[in-house]
């Protein structure tokens, strides 16, 4: 798929409002009940999986993504050699916090990596820090300049 794509099944669909309840009963609720224990690994995965179904061409298209999806607002805090760090933020996610003792953002962090290596050609992990005071999650994005991806 490519970003027209996704342009595309944005536009039919962002007139279209649905309660967060469902959105978070899947996330929170079945798909832990289905995945198991691993549930955090396997949105990891999934994460990654749904990037390569939707490759974007820049950070602004990431950013954008991730509001159009309803994953919270993301921002870039700094970028320095082969590292950037991102925050999520938002009601979705403050309500997260409230409602979980652990929340956990591995489907975010999944699809990040996967887009930051595919933007940079270049084998990319993320890891994730949970901001339990400020309500944020942050992503450490990490590559090796010399870890080049076959692309």
């Amino acid at each position: 798929m490519n970003k027209n794509l996704f342009r595309s099944e944005f536009e039919k669909l962002q007139d279209i409002e649905v309660p967060a309840f469902g959105f978070e009963l899947m996330r929170e609720v079945l798909i832990p009940d289905i995945l198991g224990k691993e549930s955090s690994q396997m949105l990891y995965w999934a994460g990654k999986n749904l990037a390569r179904k939707y490759p974007l061409n820049s950070l602004e298209e990431v950013i954008s993504f991730f509001h159009c999806a309803g994953w919270g607002k993301l921002s870039i805090v700094h970028k320095k050699g082969t590292e950037m760090e991102f925050e999520l933020e938002g009601e979705l996610i403050q309500a997260r916090f409230k409602a979980k003792k652990e929340p956990f953002f591995q489907l975010e962090a999944g699809f990040l990596a996967q887009q930051m290596e595919q933007l940079n050609n270049q084998i990319t992990e993320t890891y994730e820090q949970i901001k339990r005071r400020a309500n944020k999650a942050v992503f450490t994005v990490k590559w090796d300049h010399k870890d080049l991806t076959n692309m």
